[in-house]
Order: C-alpha cells, then sequence, then structure tokens
C-alpha cells in the first residue's frame, strides 16, 4: 500500500521529469492525479498545488492533531468524530 507521503514524493518527482505533466497538474491537480493513477478522486477530496518563485515559498504544514469544534461537539456527545483531516493513504482518494 502507498502512503500519502509516499504519493505526494511520487508526484513531485513525476511533476519535475514530465513538464507536462508539472503543466496539467497546475491547471487541474485532481484530474492529473486522477489521471496518472488510474482511478476517479473521491468527490469532497481536493487537491490545491503551488509552484514557488524566486520571490515565493510555499510552507505545507500538516494538520492539526486538534480537534475542530464540530469534532470535539460530537466526542461531547458520545458520537465518534468524522475525520475532518485527509486520509492517509491514495487507496483512500478513489470514489
Amino acid at each position: 500500500m502507498t502512503t500519502t507521503t509516499e504519493a505526494k514524493n511520487w508526484i513531485l518527482n513525476r511533476a519535475a521529469e514530465d513538464s507536462e505533466f508539472r503543466a496539467r497538474l497546475l491547471a487541474d491537480a485532481k484530474e492529473a492525479i486522477s489521471t496518472e493513477f488510474g482511478m476517479p478522486i473521491r468527490h469532497g477530496l481536493d487537491f490545491v498545488v503551488h509552484e514557488d518563485s524566486a520571490n515565493t515559498i510555499h510552507l505545507v504544514l500538516p494538520s492539526s492533531p486538534e480537534l475542530t469544534e464540530a469534532e470535539l461537539e460530537m466526542v461531547t456527545g458520545g458520537n465518534p468524530p468524522t475525520p475532518s483531516r485527509p486520509i492517509g493513504a491514495p487507496g483512500d482518494w478513489a470514489s
């Protein structure tokens, strides 16, 4: 099973090696990734791709380990929370 980190690294390496894929990734990341992995991406899962420049560096922080207000309410009400953070493996990306 491929982890999200492995999938991200594969996508980054592919974009570095293939300018056509890089352009498709910047234009429509979800479609480009769906095509490369050969599977539809599930509804509600989005991909945002940014390209660094000489004057802009993007930093991506991992999701917070703290519960959101909605998750907290569900827990205190006795219901298990539905994660609002992305799930692990690209297999979970499929619709």
